[in-house]
């Protein structure tokens, strides 16, 4: 039996898959040994053999993610290495649907011109990108836990200088 995956993919980024000959697709066709096939909004994904028991293809179907995500394909492609994880957060749930505190802690979370965001991103070693509803965020599995805490502590109202202080012992005791 076949294992099939199939991930929804936004179709503002399909571009992403298909610029350049489709360099994205077969490079992950290659790493991951699958099939990929490029639907209206989706993609398909189909083990080329049982061998790994799905592993391959569920890799394959994280780093798409990613990609959907809005993940830059190089960050997306650190999936496939054993010590880089994909984590997502909804915000809808954490929020309990309410559109104006989604928005709110988005901006919270981006902060002015991006500036917070970027602060997590250096201070954690990870990466984040917000969706939609969803925050994904790709990294090591240590510094993907302290940028998920990080986002978090704002989502709780923590103060952006107090969730920085946090990062930067974080990363003290990582060096």
């Amino acid at each position: 039996m076949v294992n099939v995956r199939i991930v929804v993919f936004p179709r503002v980024r399909i571009p992403v898959l298909t610029k350049n000959a489709n360099a994205v697709l077969k490079e992950i066709e290659k790493k991951a040994a699958v099939r990929l096939s490029l639907e209206e909004d989706s993609v398909r994904i189909e083990a080329l053999s049982e061998e790994k028991n799905g592993s391959l293809e569920w890799i394959a179907e994280q780093v798409l993610k990613a990609i959907s995500y809005g993940f830059k394909p190089q960050h997306a492609f650190k999936l496939f290495r054993e010590d880089y994880f994909l984590e997502e957060m909804d915000l809808a749930l954490m929020l309990h649907g309410s559109k104006k505190a989604i928005e709110r802690y988005k901006g919270r979370i981006i902060g002015s011109e991006g500036k917070a965001k970027k602060i997590i991103e250096e201070l954690s070693g990870s990466w984040i990108s917000i969706s939609g509803d969803r925050i994904a965020l790709v990294g090591r599995y240590d510094e993907l836990m302290d940028a998920k805490e990080a986002v978090t502590r704002l989502i709780e109202g923590s103060q952006h200088a107090s969730v920085y202080e946090f990062l930067e012992r974080k990363k003290k005791l990582r060096e």
